[in-house]
């Protein structure tokens, strides 16, 4: 069961806080129309559709718990499970508005008048990750059908806060550098990685995250095969058995945001805020033994940069000030249309696990599946077809 909700309002709780904090990432004041913002988009008071049983208190004793489909086990939320959930992360707990909640919303986007929008462009990276977080919830309200009327405001306030495109494509928005992965990859060199293109799903299409994503992919030196012989196999294997994934075998994903610009174009900033790792560790079998993230053998990191973060470091970033994010912590995901609380463990062994899979060969590499269709890339391919994927809802949003 989770906790019970503590507070009256989380407002209240702002006012008494003396300084910046997760709950006021923007500003030191409260009422700054940034917070103001963002309370609204990222904490919402709700039940859980779903509550995973990978949650500490939901499961008895773990040797009978990590058995095959772990990961599926839930149960549906009830009124006891009511909580108020978010914070400065990535997932959005907000579906829609009440019409209060619409209102508060609504006046807090009037309040970006000229003062505050000169003083958010001030700090660029706070500036790009406000708009972000405006286009983010445009498009969860087009993903829900709900509050149609704040679409019009949503677009307009993102517009207001944009950058020139020089300054989104320049380098004063870096915070992070692919070499800074490299003490993370047991062993595998930075140049040994192999960047791919491949299809994507939604999950990482920039009409529905507002993000960029590259994978990173390299095996073993002294493996078999090599990277660009699994990537050949992954692709001669339509229809067929996926090729082995050998042991060691590592994938980066690196997300960054896609911004409008000025000129309302979409560019692809090197403000990255999402770094993760996933790697074959062992082919034991699946039991609480196995200690890895999946527990039959897979291991994933992640790494999150919070706005806070952002606004409170105006110097260089890298992936040292990223917020390392361990994989027992529950979250509320909303990845597959619902929500549904549970730890990243859970939801990321979903897909990406040897066990229960007719591609468990392939270890939980899914961009090495045939009809993902990976191959080598160059660096400009992902980014520029992010950008045309965030035109395409900006798109959508200006003819509602």
């Amino acid at each position: 069961m989770l906790p019970p909700l503590r507070t009256c309002t989380l407002l209240a709780a702002l006012s008494a806080l003396p300084a910046q904090s997760p709950t006021t990432p923007y500003d030191a004041d409260p009422a700054h129309p940034a917070n103001r913002i963002f309370h609204a988009i990222h904490y919402a008071e709700l039940v859980p559709v779903f509550i995973g049983a990978a949650l500490p208190g939901e499961h008895g004793d773990e040797p009978d718990f990590y058995v095959p489909k772990w990961y599926f086990q839930q149960r549906g939320g009830n009124e006891a499970d009511q909580a108020l959930f978010g914070g400065d992360g990535r997932q959005i707990p907000r579906e829609r508005f009440n019409p209060s909640e619409a209102n508060a919303l609504a006046d807090a986007l009037r309040a970006l008048d000229d003062g505050v929008v000169d003083e958010l462009r001030a700090q660029p990276r706070l500036a790009v990750y406000l708009q972000h977080d405006l286009l983010r919830i445009a498009r969860r309200l087009c993903d829900t059908k709900a509050n149609p009327e704040l679409l019009p405001a949503l677009l307009a306030a993102a517009e207001r806060v944009a950058l020139p495109a020089a300054t989104l494509v320049g380098g004063e928005l870096t915070t992070f550098r692919l070499e800074q992965i490299g003490p993370h990859l047991h062993g595998i060199e930075v140049s040994e990685l192999v960047e791919i293109d491949r299809r994507s799903t939604r999950l990482f299409d920039a009409g529905f995250t507002q993000l960029w994503s590259k994978v990173y992919l390299a095996v073993p030196a002294d493996a078999a095969p090599s990277t660009d012989g699994l990537l050949a196999a992954a692709l001669d294997a339509a229809g067929a058995t996926p090729p082995n994934v050998p042991v060691g075998t590592t994938a980066v994903l690196v997300q960054g945001i896609v911004a409008l610009d000025d000129a309302g174009e979409a560019r692809a900033t090197d403000l990255v805020i999402d770094v993760r790792t996933q790697r074959l560790s062992n082919l034991d079998d699946l039991g609480r033994d196995n200690a890895t993230t999946t527990r039959d053998g897979v291991d994933l990191q992640q790494w999150f940069l919070p706005r806070l973060t952002v606004a409170t470091a105006p110097g260089p970033l890298g992936l040292a000030d990223f917020r390392s994010v361990p994989m027992a912590t529950p979250e509320l995901f909303r990845d597959y249309g619902t929500l549904k609380y549970t730890t990243y463990a859970a939801q990321c062994s979903l897909c990406h696990r040897r066990t229960g899979t007719p591609d468990g060969a392939l270890a939980g590499f899914l961009a090495l599946r045939a009809n993902a269709k990976p191959q080598r890339t160059d660096p400009g391919t992902r980014l520029r077809r992010a950008e045309q994927e965030l035109a395409a809802f900006i798109a959508e949003l200006r003819s509602r």
